[in-house]
């Protein structure tokens, strides 16, 4: 276990028999770490399910407005049209988590570095191990991009090595080896 820093954070104090608790706590910490490096977070993700979303919210409200006014029968072929509508939608949606966006939570980017980091996590439920993988890219358009490794790198460890026993979450630890990786990443380049 990590020992307790005396730092003027806030403290984070997780239940540490919670595998869900300990992955939310990192990857929270993640993002906190890289926002107070100059990364500023791309919400490409969630916009595009966002925008799936409201169009087939929007034309069920259509066709409640629609419904409301005039009766079941001139309606009705509207209403499976936007139910139709919504089930793809959310389909389109759900397909995007899983085929597009899979374990990725922090899309960022650094102007100043002139590169972009995908992060993505996972865990096992059966297992207190913690699997982080960073990817970085050069900023689209962009015309002098930095030259860099931008093959996947990896970093696996317990979440003993970041929580207390009590379950408070040693921030200063987890920057560190989450600072190591990042260095390593930009660092190499491409073979």
């Amino acid at each position: 276990m990590a020992k307790p820093s005396s730092s003027g954070a806030a403290k984070v104090v997780v239940n540490t028999s919670s595998v869900s608790e300990l992955k939310e706590a990192c990857d929270t910490g993640l993002k906190e770490f890289l926002k107070a490096r100059g990364y500023e977070e791309m919400h490409t993700h969630t916009d595009v399910k966002l925008i799936l979303g409201y169009i087939g919210v929007v034309f069920c409200a259509i066709d409640f407005a629609y419904s409301w006014k005039y009766p079941f029968e001139q309606t009705k072929w509207f209403s499976y049209i936007s139910v139709g509508i919504y089930v793809v939608t959310s389909a389109l949606a759900l397909a995007y988590s899983y085929a597009v966006q899979r374990d990725t939570f922090f899309v960022g980017y650094n102007k100043a570095k002139g590169h972009v980091v995908s992060a993505g996590s996972r865990t096992e439920p059966d297992k207190t191990m913690y699997k982080l993988t960073l990817t970085t890219r050069p900023i689209r358009g962009r015309q002098d991009p930095p030259v860099f490794n931008s093959k996947p790198m990896e970093l696996r460890q317990s979440f003993e090595a970041w929580f207390h026993e009590d379950g408070e979450f040693a921030a200063d630890k987890f920057g560190a080896d989450v600072a190591s990786v990042i260095e390593a990443l930009l660092s190499k380049k491409d073979e």
